[in-house]
């Protein structure tokens, strides 16, 4: 190891411990952290993982998560099939092997920032390849670390799935940078084996290694430049057939490995231009039409970018013009980015990496073409800036290569922005762990353990972390029933006390939580995905449960 090399490491590490340091004191001095009480720390989805997480801390039966009827009742739910159960196995098994002197919840925000910083490292080797330097690595790990993206939903949500698979996801994109470079087997094998730890871990994965296999279809296309990765190939489709997950969901019949299959394909014929452009051409074809009639595992979120394109990102005000499943994402961070976004996440990030891409003609065609892909799209879901976010701070590095000018301009430009970075507790607002407690304690004190609970799809999985008690809704949209039967529910909710009692009835439920708030409107409203925004009837559910309950 070089001493250049072991520099730029010891640099990366003190960035490190900077980041995580940054992540721990937003979280640790927001004035509804309690480090004694965990109840309502974690909400909607980010609850479903905690709860997973404490199942390993203790220890219990990992069989019992292949028949789980409390997370989705009264369905028998296959969770390793359904969920990517990946970043809670290490969390829990950690915990109960070391027994730190912490609470598990405290544990977790430790485990999970301590994780996701990784990515620095993963930063600087993928930048290092790129540009063939050290300085540029370096770079690019600064320039990242005070992007907003870089620290951003982590602190306000707690527990991402992506905070675990964003670092697999750039030394994935590491090891096939130096796959391109080299074609030599252990880094396609690495490769794939990052990939696929990334697609079990987080379900979204896949879109992002869509926008890489889209990269390589394009130059291949525009260049003929052939990514000759027999061994990246055949790594994923067999982990796409032996994962679990992946299996369930059959990636392996998924848009991105068809057009993977084709470009191994074509490689593998080694013709001429023209026929290996035939051959590409109609097994793309061939396989996308295979894998668009058997597997539509994730057709809603193709639908949600197809009716984004089509509104050009502004949210019609009727909601009729939208199908439910595309009315069901478009929210949150699934929204469309406004200007003032791209400076937000992007810093000067952005303005450096135009000038890399446009200065520097030795980095891999194919890494610029992925980042200027993740673009559009982070345009259209602003929860792509958390790749674009990677890729521009890598690119962007590229000037660190240079002249001594752009070097200074580069560290000058992370420098600045560390030095504005805001340490104060991000606002998040919309989760109020004291509104959980006293549910949470009225529960346990007053109904049987196996008591159903009826509520929304963000309080359900609160509940069933902290009683144990089944539940019939929660908001791992990925799942579709669970998206058909928050159809059902947002009608029932807004209809007649009879259509709520029905369907209550039809799956089981004891007991019914209402949450506040269902007669605002807007376009973020659950009235909204309803189509209720008309007057609602005095027999309305909602209505009465607001004005006389």
């Amino acid at each position: 190891m070089n001493a250049r090399l072991v520099t730029g490491l010891a640099v990366v590490t003190l960035l490190y411990g900077l980041h995580v340091s940054l992540k721990t004191t937003k979280i640790f001095r927001h004035p509804t952290w309690d480090a004694h009480n965990d109840v309502g720390q974690f909400w909607s989805e980010f609850a479903v993982h905690y709860r997973f997480a404490r199942f390993f801390a203790e220890g219990r039966d990992w069989s019992e998560l292949s028949r789980d009827r409390a997370i989705q009742y009264p369905d028998t739910i296959n969770d390793w099939a359904e969920f990517t159960i990946a970043m809670e196995v290490p969390v829990g098994v950690l915990y109960r092997w070391l027994q730190p002197a912490i609470p598990f919840h405290v544990w977790v925000v430790w485990y999970d920032c301590l994780v996701s910083s990784l990515t620095l490292f993963a930063v600087f080797f993928l930048a290092r390849a790129l540009w063939r330097s050290n300085l540029a690595g370096v770079a690019a790990a600064l320039l990242y670390a005070t992007l907003y993206p870089s620290y951003g939903r982590t602190v306000k949500n707690l527990f991402l799935r992506e905070d675990f698979a964003l670092p697999l996801i750039v030394f994935a994109l590491f090891f096939s940078v130096r796959a391109l470079q080299e074609q030599r087997t252990r880094h396609q094998v690495l490769a794939g084996l990052c990939w696929l730890a990334a697609l079990a871990s987080w379900h979204l994965t896949q879109f992002v290694l869509a926008v890489g296999v889209g990269a390589a279809a394009l130059v291949y296309l525009g260049r003929g430049e052939s990514p000759r990765v027999p061994w990246l190939v055949l790594t994923l489709a067999a982990g796409a057939v032996l994962i679990p997950v992946l299996q369930a969901k059959q990636f392996y019949l998924a848009p991105t490995m068809g057009v993977l299959y084709a470009l191994g394909l074509a490689v593998w014929v080694d013709g001429g231009r023209r026929k290996t452009l035939l051959v590409f051409t109609g097994a793309a074809v061939l396989l996308l039409a295979l894998g668009g009639w058997l597997q539509a595992a994730y057709g809603h979120v193709y639908q949600l970018f197809f009716y984004k394109l089509r509104y050009l990102g502004v949210k019609p005000d009727s909601p009729a013009a939208l199908p439910w499943e595309a009315r069901c994402l478009w929210e949150g961070a699934f929204n469309t980015a406004a200007p003032r976004d791209w400076w937000q996440y992007l810093g000067w990030a952005g303005p450096l990496a135009l000038a890399a891409a446009w200065k520097q003609r030795r980095t891999e065609t194919r890494f610029v073409v992925f980042t200027l892909l993740l673009v559009p799209l982070s345009w259209m879901v602003i929860r792509y800036f958390t790749f674009l976010a990677v890729a521009a701070a890598a690119v962007a590095a590229g000037l660190a290569a240079d002249r001594w000018r752009w070097r200074v301009a580069v560290l000058a430009a992370g420098v600045w922005q560390l030095a504005h970075l805001n340490t104060a507790p991000l606002d998040r607002a919309p989760v109020q762990p004291a509104h959980y407690q006293p549910v949470v304690a009225w529960l346990r004190a007053h109904t049987p353990t196996n008591a159903v609970v009826l509520a929304g799809v963000s309080e359900s999985p609160v509940f069933l972390a902290h009683t144990g008690r089944p539940i019939i809704l929660h908001s791992k949209f990925e799942n579709w029933e669970i998206r058909d039967r928050y159809r059902e529910y947002l009608a029932a909710l807004y209809g007649t006390e009879e259509q709520l009692a029905a369907f209550a009835r039809r799956y089981g439920a004891d007991y019914f939580i209402y949450d506040r708030g269902c007669l605002r409107t807007g376009l973020d409203t659950w009235r909204y995905k309803a189509d209720r925004l008309a007057p609602l009837p005095a027999e309305s559910v909602a209505r009465r449960m607001e004005e006389a309950p």
